[in-house]
């Protein structure tokens, strides 16, 4: 059965969706089978690994994640989850990906209603697609929208492990404790709910600040300084850039012409080898 893993962070611009692309592609890349979930509706995951124009097909061809939710809010069956799944996507066989759609931010806030028109709960409609898929693959790895909505506890309900990418500052220090308090909130009342932190990954990190160098010190001496990872993600043009060519960082053309492709690839795998070990892969 796949290991399933949720990236989340309440705020955007933190290297959530880079992280969570990076390291599906590098699991890949080592021969596993992967799932990319892309729950947020800013589609940035999807459009890493495909171009917009596949993207427009693919919603045309009503098989994205807003049409799971479409059709269980309107009693419709355009969706399939074998279809909707596109393999080997970035260049990368063995990574797939279930891609987003921006028109998800239409009925987000309708999806809870879908308890009193539905035989399945509305934290459940991702569940039950992927279990007909979910053997298929050695990992599965969601990137979820930046807050805590029912969207997102789609993702929570399912997976088995939460990485929480951060730039350290103030703000996100703060949000950290707020996902681990809504998340424990969610367990106690969803029983079969087991998900468990596995770790804290500082990103776009700028080691000229004394903000971020003092935050990170804070941080690793703090009661979560068992799940900070060691393995750090520096702020990198070449990782900013390399969605241009709708791949990850490992197969972007673009972000091989960069001065600083090796360092970054050499930080993409140490977080990598990181994550691994803390979900026992």
């Amino acid at each position: 059965m796949a290991k399933i893993v949720s990236f989340i962070n309440l705020k955007g611009g933190v290297g959530k969706t880079t992280t969570a692309v990076n390291v599906a592609a590098t699991i890949a890349s080592r021969g596993k089978r992967v799932l990319l979930i892309d729950l947020d509706p800013q589609t940035n995951a999807t459009v890493s690994v495909i171009d917009q124009q596949t993207w427009e097909k693919r919603h045309a061809a009503k098989q994205t994640l807003y049409h799971l939710f479409e059709d269980m809010l309107k009693g419709t069956n355009n969706f399939n989850i074998e279809t909707a799944i596109m393999t080997d996507v970035g260049g990368i066989k063995g990574l797939d990906l279930l891609p987003s759609s921006l028109y998800l931010v239409e009925i987000q806030d309708e999806i809870p209603d879908m308890d009193n028109k539905a035989y399945v709960s509305h934290v459940d409609v991702l569940g039950n697609a992927i279990s007909q898929i979910a053997s298929n693959y050695d990992y599965i790895i969601i990137d979820c929208p930046p807050n805590l909505g029912a969207i997102t506890l789609n993702g929570i309900s399912i997976s088995h492990y939460y990485f929480v990418p951060t730039v350290p500052d103030i703000l996100s220090k703060i949000g950290i404790s707020l996902i681990f308090n809504r998340i424990d909130n969610f367990k106690k009342r969803k029983k079969t709910c087991e998900i468990k932190l596995g770790g804290i990954i500082f990103t776009k990190i700028d080691y000229r600040t004394n903000l971020h160098t003092s935050t990170m010190q804070e941080l690793r001496k703090s009661s979560y300084k068992d799940f900070v990872f060691e393995a750090e993600f520096p702020q990198r043009i070449s990782v900013a850039e390399a969605p241009i060519d709708s791949r990850p960082f490992i197969t972007s053309q673009t972000a091989k012409r960069k001065a600083d492709w090796r360092d970054t690839q050499n930080f993409i795998e140490n977080i990598t080898n990181e994550f691994l070990t803390n979900i026992g892969g």
